[in-house]
């Protein structure tokens, strides 16, 4: 199982704080979005389709292309803008 935690504005639009998925046949992070496109609203997804938003796994900052580890808690962040 891989747990995951939706932070602000994304948790709005997932509907949820956090959500597990089956691990399945996941390798990478960026495998969690078809998962998420059978489980979660369209808004989410389109707001995560051009892989933006900042991951963690297992409480470290991680990129898109990193392996997913079966039993991984993973945060999805909102990008962060400077000012």
């Amino acid at each position: 199982m891989i747990k995951v935690l939706f932070f602000a504005h994304l948790r709005d639009l997932a509907g949820l704080d956090q959500i597990e998925l089956p691990f399945n046949d996941m390798v990478y992070v960026k495998d969690l979005l078809g998962q998420f496109e059978l489980h979660l609203p369209r808004e989410l997804i389109d707001a995560l389709s051009d892989e933006s938003a900042m991951v963690s796994v297992n409480h470290k900052y991680a990129d898109w292309g990193d392996l997913l580890p079966d039993g991984a808690e993973v945060g999805i962040l909102p990008p962060v803008s400077g000012g």
